[in-house]
């Protein structure tokens, strides 16, 4: 009888401190750094995006995306319209895609700002932990400003 009762508490135990814990950056956080990155006034842009998924090896692949006017002009030095997939995103996008996925509740959200300009320069995403291989991380860097 003993044993059982040790059993089940190990068993409890390890089971419930195994499990993900949400890891939600406030929002007023993330707030704060989109301010940041809007004051600075940047519309002409490029930096490498490297897209870590359960994907196709071509898509996470580092991209250079070039942005000019707060519009993808192009990936990889091909016109974003004669892409494929059209699925890339503006710092500015990238705010809205956070938001957006923090509505969702993720199990685990994972982000780092830029200390100078406040972009996103780090994204991960698990939203559910119950869905295999849903998970999304996005990398930014070599940021360049354009004049």
């Amino acid at each position: 009888m003993k044993h059982q009762f040790l059993f089940f508490s190990l068993f409890f135990l390890l089971l419930f401190s195994c499990s993900k814990r949400a890891e939600v950056i406030p929002i007023n956080e993330v707030y704060k750094q989109e301010q940041k990155w809007k004051k600075q006034g940047i519309t002409d842009y490029e930096f490498i995006l490297q897209i870590s998924c359960f994907c196709n090896v071509d898509y996470t692949l580092p991209k250079s995306i070039v942005v000019k006017n707060n519009q993808i002009k192009s990936v990889n030095s091909i016109a974003y319209g004669d892409l494929e997939y059209e699925n890339y995103m503006t710092f500015d996008a990238f705010f809205d895609y956070i938001k957006d996925r923090q509505i969702e509740n993720p199990v685990i959200e994972r982000l780092k700002f830029d200390s100078l300009y406040g972009f996103p320069n780090y994204i991960y995403y698990d939203i559910n932990e119950m869905i295999a291989d849903e998970e999304i991380g996005y990398t930014i860097t070599n940021f360049i400003i354009n004049k």
